[in-house]
């Protein structure tokens, strides 16, 4: 009988011939059959599939698979399908997995049967000057934790983000709750906030796992026009109301709604300002409405939630971004 691998990578792929190479290079050097790589070309214009081909053809646990383009949230729903393994990673491919992190994976889930979330700390580096890095993901608590507690310390040390490179899933609770990425745009907001809310037993590594590549020309490093804010802040709303729905507590879902829109709140100003264009007045009527109720836990805080364009404009300043026209 064979036996069920621990671990199922989702790689979604769309014209990186010029990454591809290395970030699956850097999976293969520590995750071994029966786990698997699936690849899912979708439908890349340049070399990425005849790479992919020529390198890793004959790798048994390498499944390379061709759809038509339709985003990165059909290519992911469309690997976690195919996969068998007891935990779902879903990986970008211009990026890098550092080496322990499949040792580390291995050795919890041994220890730790109810394991359903495992965490870990990131950075960013420079395509063009590797040697460069910036904190991206960065843990406090560590060892064996409630998911929830893991989700309310990122959010209030604004470390927390929705990519979903930033832990790895039991298959199970995607199967149970049918989650789904879905969108090309933000796919991952609702996805994994759900996956914090669904699971109850996490594991938080010290270690720095994930090198998130910050290059020219990708969407994170790219002038974003009205409809990538416009599908910004539908994400948004989406998992608040996801939040709403999944939270029971009465007394934890009021620090939930704290800690999350005051962060959401901050990272769409954030957002605009970086981008060099007005904060939309859809956030500035978001955070006067959904905000009302929220206690500001200083200063910054307040102007935030009751002055939001004093608090732009500092933040601005402070920045060094430039004055939108």
């Amino acid at each position: 009988m064979a036996t069920q691998p621990l671990l199922s990578v989702i790689l979604p792929a769309y014209n990186v011939e010029k990454y591809i190479v290395e970030c699956l290079d850097s999976l293969l050097a520590q995750i071994p059959a029966p786990n698997e790589l699936i690849v899912i070309n979708d439908g890349s214009t340049d070399s990425t599939l005849t790479l992919l081909e020529k390198h890793y053809a004959d790798y048994p646990h390498v499944k390379i698979v061709t759809i038509p383009n339709g985003g990165l949230g059909n290519a992911r729903d469309t690997g976690i399908a195919m996969a068998e393994g007891e935990f779902i990673f879903c990986c970008d491919p211009d990026d890098i997995v550092c080496d322990g992190f499949f040792a580390e994976l291995s050795q919890v889930a041994s220890q730790h049967p109810d394991l359903e979330l495992f965490c870990f700390n990131s950075l960013m580096f420079d395509d063009d000057n590797p040697t460069q890095t910036w904190s991206k993901v960065e843990h406090h608590q560590f060892g064996q934790l409630p998911s929830r507690s893991v989700l309310c310390d990122l959010l209030r040390s604004g470390a927390y983000t929705s990519a979903t490179w930033n832990y790895v899933l039991r298959r199970q609770v995607i199967v149970d709750y049918q989650m789904k990425y879905v969108a090309r745009l933000h796919e991952d907001h609702a996805y994994t906030l759900e996956a914090f809310l669904r699971t109850r037993h996490a594991w938080v590594s010290r270690n720095i796992y994930y090198r998130q590549r910050v290059r020219q020309g990708s969407l994170t490093n790219s002038t974003k026009g009205d409809a990538f804010f416009r599908r910004r802040y539908e994400a948004f709303i989406e998992s608040y109301d996801k939040l709403n729905e999944l939270v029971t507590d009465e007394q934890e879902l009021r620090q939930l709604r704290q800690l999350y829109l005051l962060h959401s709140f901050r990272l769409m100003i954030h957002l605009s300002l970086a981008n060099g264009t007005p904060v939309p007045n859809y956030v500035t009527e978001a955070i006067y409405s959904l905000g009302k109720n929220l206690k500001p836990g200083g200063v910054v805080d307040w102007l935030l939630l009751n002055k939001p364009q004093v608090y732009s404009n500092l933040i601005r300043i402070k920045r060094g971004y430039k004055k939108a026209a």
